[in-house]
């Protein structure tokens, strides 16, 4: 089998390449890397034999880049300065350190964000990593210090403390409500009233998650099933299309907590679904995450009952 080039040409070569179509001058890359104007210009005429066409033009002492030449300086710079960056990273003698926190995203847009200001206001030494995700088999696989479980309290992998009860109510923003006439009294409207609204659902994120449409199905039974104005692809895509004054979308009292206590959004009907799920701060079970890791948490359960 034919050797691909990438297993003939040298590491040296290449930064001599990339030194020499970088000051496009064979005397300034000598000076550059510390060698001979010969030894550089032996370097590149080895490395067009090996790669088999020209890299440059010569015309006395001026140098022009050939298109193939041109197209693969700019892969060598790109290359050389992703390995240099690694290697920085890799050699520092005090590597930076993060607490992991992987969390549903609903939750990271909708509650964290504050919570981990405050947290960073409090230790500015301490740097958290958030990931993001909603698949429960990459929580359960995750090598995270801690982890946001949306759950019913128990989970293989992780000692799960309460966080946030889920409790679903619909919800709309005061412009909204203007717009159609409902702003007295909103809170009195009945479940059966909604599919009359522009409504706004989103796309399941799990098996456990409810949508309006369930929430209806619980609080009106029998209600004809409605026609969504739009489908979101994100809980948190929907909340901030409600924001907008868009429609009506189902909100988590835990979540949209403090639009709701600034009256940015407000509560439709009196009918709160308590889903018996909820969101749990997880702790794996057979590691211990660390002091900084501890202290995240602890802010973390300090705001859930704030």
């Amino acid at each position: 089998m034919k050797r691909r080039l990438i297993e003939t040409v040298s590491l040296d070569a290449l930064r001599v390449f990339e030194a020499t179509g970088r000051l496009m001058s064979f005397s300034a890359a000598a000076r550059d890397l510390s060698v001979t104007q010969a030894a550089v210009s032996r370097r590149i005429k080895h490395l067009e034999d090996m790669l088999g066409f020209q890299l440059y033009r010569r015309n006395g002492r001026q140098l022009t880049l050939t298109a193939k030449g041109e197209r693969l300086l700019v892969r060598v710079q790109t290359a050389l300065a992703y390995l240099g960056t690694e290697l920085d990273e890799l050699g520092a003698t005090a590597p930076e350190t993060f607490v992991t926190l992987a969390a549903p995203a609903a939750v990271s847009h909708l509650w964290l964000g504050p919570v981990l200001h405050r947290f960073h206001d409090t230790y500015p030494e301490v740097s958290v990593k958030l990931t993001t995700t909603d698949n429960l088999s990459e929580l359960a696989q995750s090598e995270s210090d801690l982890a946001i479980v949306f759950s019913k309290g128990t989970h293989p992998e992780w000692r799960l403390t309460p966080l946030l009860d889920e409790v679903l109510i619909p919800v709309a923003a005061p412009l909204y409500l203007t717009r159609v006439g409902l702003s007295e009294a909103p809170e009195a409207l009945r479940p059966e009233d909604l599919p009359g609204l522009h409504l706004l659902d989103y796309s399941r994120s799990g098996v456990n998650s409810v949508t309006l449409q369930d929430w209806l199905d619980w609080a009106a039974p029998g209600c004809a099933p409605f026609v969504p104005r739009v489908v979101f692809s994100s809980y948190a895509m929907a909340v901030e299309a409600a924001l907008r004054g868009e429609g009506v979308v189902l909100g988590s009292r835990a979540l949209v907590g403090a639009h709701l206590e600034k009256g940015s959004l407000v509560a439709l009907t009196r009918h709160d679904l308590k889903t018996g799920f909820g969101y749990y701060l997880g702790e794996p079970r057979h590691r211990s995450p660390g002091h900084d890791a501890d202290l995240l948490s602890s802010c973390l359960l300090a705001r859930s009952f704030a």
